[in-house]
């Protein structure tokens, strides 16, 4: 498995004006908005860092998706403590259906992890099984064991996103405002898993403690177009999801 790759966010200024330019911030919101966590329109973000991270992250489920395949083929040959805990999860994951489910997989893999430090250096971007090896983890972590574990249980790849967000009021001893978070859509709502919470909730009803910045998704990454009188974070802000 290939090593986890610090996040650097993309410039996306290119990406978002042609979007702009062409549609227009509010046919993008009518035309996309809805079908998108937290009800807001994205466009494709030009390829940069965090875009290859991506692909190189891709890559590396796809690892820990044959490698847990085969321990469920050959359970006695299994090697791998990380991929039977990663079975385990999606156990529990299967003993409901929809919400239940969401649930059940968000409250595993928080108690999968222990956090980080807050005050420590940003984290890697690593694989589940990487991170389940460790047993710590940043939002990073807890956000694509996440993700992989829903594919697993059977979560379509475009119901599912990765989505940096910006936390608009941190907490202590958080010393950022950058996180990452999971959206799952279920009968046309997107619901959100955050390591921070072992509720999962829709994403509109989210929207006055986070902004969505970014997705990472089979189609690539994706930005947010900053609604009116919100700053484009395309540039100058530095939304790290440490």
């Amino acid at each position: 498995m290939g090593q986890g790759r610090p996040l650097r966010l993309l410039t996306a200024g290119a990406a978002l004006a042609a979007g702009l330019l062409l549609f227009g911030p509010r046919a993008q919101a009518e035309n996309a908005g809805s079908d998108e966590p937290f009800a807001e329109a994205t466009v494709a973000a030009a390829d940069g860092p965090l875009a290859a991270t991506w692909r190189q992250l891709q890559a590396e489920l796809q690892t820990d998706q044959r490698i847990v395949a085969q321990c469920r083929v050959e359970p006695a040959a299994c090697t791998s403590a990380a991929a039977r805990h990663f079975i385990a999860i999606g156990k529990q994951g299967g003993r409901d259906d929809g919400l239940g489910r969401l649930g059940r997989i968000n409250r595993a893999v928080n108690l999968a992890l222990k956090p980080v430090r807050a005050s420590g250096p940003p984290s890697q971007w690593t694989s589940p099984l990487q991170s389940l090896e460790s047993g710590i983890g940043s939002c990073k972590q807890y956000a694509v064991v996440k993700y992989a574990a829903l594919l697993d249980a059977g979560i379509a790849p475009d119901d599912l996103r990765l989505v940096i967000v910006r936390i608009k009021r941190p907490q202590p001893p958080s010393p950022t405002s950058s996180h990452l978070v999971v959206a799952v859509r279920l009968k046309r709502h997107w619901y959100i898993l955050d390591n921070r919470s072992l509720t999962v909730s829709d994403s509109r009803e989210l929207r006055g403690d986070l902004e969505p910045l970014f997705t990472l998704d089979p189609r690539g990454v994706r930005q947010y177009i900053p609604a009116p009188g919100r700053a484009d974070c395309s540039a100058p802000c530095n939304a790290s999801a440490s």
